[in-house]
């Protein structure tokens, strides 16, 4: 293993030709990390720990820097990762990095992280879930942040921030909602769509962390105000029907994604540093793309990641509706921090397979996709959804990425899994229709979460298939005796469960844990933990089942319609 070198200088020999010798002379760690463990996705700006009550300090730091002296009160210690504004240095999306802490003499407590998007409003080192309720015609829509109490392991059952613009009138106020850094403080900040405001054309709200505080409580109607404001121009774009966040041009602040399939088009707005973003609307960003086929719904959905390896984040947005409805991928690769006006691939169903969509199919490949390291290389994977596959039985499509800037996608699927028999569904099984990844047996690969609210004869399944480090994900057919990892059923029928996915450590270990929302009729967002080195037991909760934590909103309805990516 590569150390930091205060642990092997060259001016020690036993150090630089022994340092294995000199490890193993010094007793064990008493330092701690709470937050984070091997493997974990890095969704904050510090990381935190113990250290017993007779330390007065721990050295602190991460890949080859020198350490930090970081001072232990009440026998803990926190420590600020890379952020631009404060350090004047960033860790890229995806990026792979080590994190160690040592008490003087004692071995050093090493893991091994990857940079994820930062959810971390308060800066207490732990994820917070940041979700949307009420984004419906003629009723009030909020978005709340609930926070991680490191003591009890638990969510709060009380939201700490509550957000509405105090419209009844159907702005659609939280119909997406998304959070990064766009100020480079190291603390998450959220991006609030309300896409029926001024009509149909759609507003976007920006609200800045306030430090170790998070965000405020506020209603826009009674006093409060956002940070920014990001306006449609479009009469008819409903701007905030999707948001991604991400660094396009690798400057250290997180900047904004907005796709619409209403109006064919997509937009990226750019954080302008240390302040966030400004007020303004779409005349002022600094890429966009109007799809030359109006109503194949381009722009129904939106993702980032460096497909390619080089560094800079790539950008892949669905048109599902293409060609009758079959659909289809545009991949945009980043030319250093920009992109050109036409993708570099399309990404199209397979259609040399038993189980293709052919043209004309219907299935609706690119309603959904997620983007993440599924073979642990440096370049990103995708697993795309069809949920209209075959009469709405859905289907999900694997890819691994080739590293290769013009095709990086073969169009052949790495993997293929189909979803249950119509059958024993209502109004079709819709499998696919969301996705999430996230590791949540604590092995370092990715795992798929896959929705499908129709399943269970309506009551709605949450599948979760493992990947193999050797294998990657196996081939499954639902409705020819295959079945997932583990499966999560819906309370009550047409409810809607599935609708929310999400993985995110919501009980302070370190791993990340599965969150589903069902947000029709029953109103409710679940989560069940992750244990590592184990995979979680089934649930079906309209028989029994039973969640880790069940959270019911104090406002609004349809919570959970949205959930922070």
């Amino acid at each position: 293993m590569k150390l930091d070198n205060f642990l092997c200088p060259n001016k020690d020999l036993l150090k630089k030709y022994s340092p294995g010798i000199y490890l193993y002379l010094l007793q064990e760690s008493r330092a701690t990390i709470s937050n984070l463990t091997n493997n974990s996705i890095v969704e904050t700006g510090f990381v935190v720990g113990t250290a017993p009550s007779d330390v007065s300090f721990v050295n602190v730091g991460y890949d080859d820097a020198s350490p930090t002296r970081v001072p232990v009160v009440n026998g803990s210690w926190s420590f600020p990762l890379p952020a631009k504004a404060v350090t004047n240095s960033f860790w890229t999306y995806g990026s792979l990095h080590t994190i160690y802490v040592q008490i003087p003499l004692e071995k050093p407590n090493v893991i091994l992280v990857r940079k994820g998007t930062n959810k971390d409003t308060n800066g207490d080192g732990y994820p917070d879930l940041i979700v949307s309720a009420g984004p419906g015609s003629g009723s009030q829509g909020y978005a709340f942040i609930y926070r991680t109490n490191p003591t009890t392991k638990q969510l709060l059952t009380s939201q700490v921030t509550s957000i509405t613009d105090g419209q009844a009138s159907g702005t659609y106020f939280g119909s997406n909602i998304g959070s990064g850094d766009f100020n480079g403080d190291g603390y998450a900040d959220v991006l609030v769509g309300a896409q029926a405001y001024n009509g149909t054309a759609g507003r976007v709200y920006e609200f800045l962390s306030k430090g170790q505080q998070g965000i405020p409580t506020l209603d826009l109607n009674a006093g409060g105000s956002a940070d920014a404001i990001l306006d449609g121009i479009v009469g008819t774009g409903r701007f905030g029907t999707n948001i991604a966040c991400m660094d396009v041009n690798l400057d250290g602040f997180d900047d904004g994604i907005f796709a619409s399939s209403w109006s064919d088009n997509l937009f990226i707005l750019k954080s302008q540093g240390s302040n966030g973003f400004v007020s303004q609307n779409t005349n002022s960003n600094i890429f966009s793309y109007q799809s030359s086929q109006p109503g194949d719904n381009f722009g129904n959905y939106a993702a980032l990641g460096d497909v390619n390896g080089d560094g800079f984040n790539d950008l892949i947005v669905g048109e599902h509706q293409y060609a009758s409805s079959t659909g289809r991928l545009f991949v945009f690769v980043s030319q250093q921090g920009s992109y050109t006006n036409q993708p570099q691939q399309f990404l199209y169903p397979p259609t040399t397979t038993s189980i293709a969509c052919s043209a004309g199919g219907g299935c609706r490949f690119g309603s959904t996709f997620v983007l993440d390291y599924f073979n642990s290389d440096r370049c990103i994977d995708l697993a795309v959804g069809a949920y209209s596959f075959n009469s709405n039985q859905g289907i999900v499509h694997v890819y691994h990425s080739t590293c290769d800037a013009l095709n990086p996608y073969e169009m052949v699927p790495k993997s293929t899994l189909l979803g249950p028999p119509v059958i024993s569904c209502s109004g079709g099984c819709n499998f696919g229709g969301t996705l999430a990844s996230g590791d949540t047996n604590g092995d370092g690969l990715p795992d798929l979460l896959i929705g499908a609210t129709g399943a269970s004869s309506g009551i709605g399944d949450v599948y979760l298939v493992l990947n193999d480090l050797t294998n990657g994900f196996r081939n499954m057919d639902l409705s020819a005796g295959g079945s997932a990892d583990s499966l999560f059923s819906g309370n009550t029928t047409l409810s809607n469960f599935s609708m929310g996915l999400a993985f995110l450590d919501t009980n302070a270990d370190g791993l990340k844990d599965i969150v589903i929302s069902e947000p029709t009729t029953t109103n409710r967002v679940y989560t069940f933990h992750s244990i590592r080195g184990r995979v979680p037991t089934n649930q079906n909760l309209n028989s029994g089942g039973v969640t880790s934590q069940t959270l019911i909103p104090p406002a609004g309805t349809f919570f959970g319609s949205a959930i922070a990516r």
